[in-house]
């Protein structure tokens, strides 16, 4: 849709001039890939080489939980097949013909990293691996993940494999963390789950920052194959700011994990330049009154080196109320793209002189 440009100051924009700290260009991490992205904006405050394709191992699971998570009823019993017992690596030894509630089968998956609860839930949730396999490049393409290829759903990498980028895998990441049932998954130390046949098991997670390492982790999801090496993919909270770090074929995760976090920690915070409702711009031949539905936050250097503009753009032909895009801007590139939409005023029928007459006679007069 065509847009028309309206260069307006609305009342809302932030200009921060200081002295420059410690640059992110000095960070230094053991990966060979990498990013730091914060959660609720998605404004990246670190990459290294976060568009190059490589095979990305067990983190691949977080995209298998989260389509399970949108497209079953995760209380139903999963059957145990033939070949979902013949999955190689990690696994959580399922039984051939025992039955698992869906929602076992995650925490298995995300926790203990079991490929044959993978397997199970694309059987399940598919009908056939090809069939989930393919929801599952789907749901990569609907949220932007434009340089992954996914022809499994576990990461095994030796007769099928899985390709992404360290900025694909944190836009999972970021998707995934906003739905309760995943965040509760990937947050868990441990889980119990009772079979129908009756054999328990005891998960514990493999992610060693969530389970006690680093104090604001509140989940994520390890990986590792020889092709892969190590990644791992965490999301960890602090006040009121949360971010994600992805890691690709690292040497020392753990502490790239937790160096990237402190990083953005210690030298960013938020800021709320519009609050929900309407906007006030300065342009006088603009009748229409206009707003935003959701608070509008930036993240932006607590050294104050950063400036923050919004730039309002104006469709040609509005989309029922949907008027433009408010453009949010930091040190001229824009980080976010929010709809504006125009206020509907109901109107007002005018009324003939002889039913004012009645109105005010019916309303002086009462019983």
């Amino acid at each position: 849709m065509k847009k028309i440009k309206i260069l307006l100051t609305i009342a809302i924009f932030v200009v921060l001039l200081a002295n420059d700290s410690n640059g992110v260009s000095a960070m230094e991490i053991s990966s060979q890939c990498g990013i730091l992205m914060e959660q609720s904006t998605g404004r990246v405050l670190y990459e290294k080489c976060p568009d190059d394709q490589m095979y990305i191992a067990s983190i691949t699971k977080i995209l298998t939980t989260i389509v399970a998570i949108e497209n079953a009823n995760l209380d139903e019993w999963v059957e145990i097949s033939d070949n979902v017992t013949r999955q190689v690596g990690s696994a959580l030894y399922l039984t051939l013909g025992d039955q698992v509630k869906l929602i076992d089968l995650l925490y298995g998956l995300m926790l203990r990293s079991g490929n044959d609860a993978a397997m199970a839930i694309a059987e399940f949730v598919g009908g056939d691996e090809a069939s989930f396999v393919k929801m599952m490049n789907d749901k990569a393409k609907e949220i932007g993940m434009t340089n992954s290829v996914f022809q499994n759903p576990s990461g095994l990498d030796e007769t099928t494999y899985n390709l992404s980028t360290a900025r694909d895998m944190a836009l999972i990441m970021q998707y995934a963390m906003n739905n309760p049932i995943f965040r509760e998954i990937t947050r868990t130390e441990t889980h119990k789950a009772t079979t129908k046949n009756g054999m328990t098991y005891v998960w514990h997670n493999k992610h060693k920052l969530v389970t006690g390492y680093y104090e604001y982790a509140i989940g994520g999801k390890t990986g590792f194959t020889k092709q892969a090496r190590r990644t791992l993919v965490t999301s960890a909270r602090k006040d009121d700011m949360e971010l994600v770090v992805v890691t690709l074929k690292a040497g020392d995760d753990w502490n790239d994990h937790m160096n990237l976090f402190n990083y953005g920690f210690d030298n960013y915070q938020i800021k709320t330049i519009i609050e929900p409702g309407e906007i006030q711009v300065s342009n006088q031949t603009l009748s229409d009154k206009l707003y935003v539905e959701k608070m509008v936050n930036v993240i932006v250097k607590k050294d104050g080196s950063e400036k923050v503009t919004t730039n309002l753009s104006l469709y040609k032909k509005a989309k029922d109320n949907e008027v433009g895009v408010l453009q949010v801007l930091i040190n001229g590139e824009i980080q976010q793209e929010i709809p504006v939409y125009k206020a509907i005023t109901p109107k007002v029928e005018s009324q003939s002189w002889f039913d004012k007459l009645m109105n005010w006679f019916t309303g002086a007069v009462s019983f």
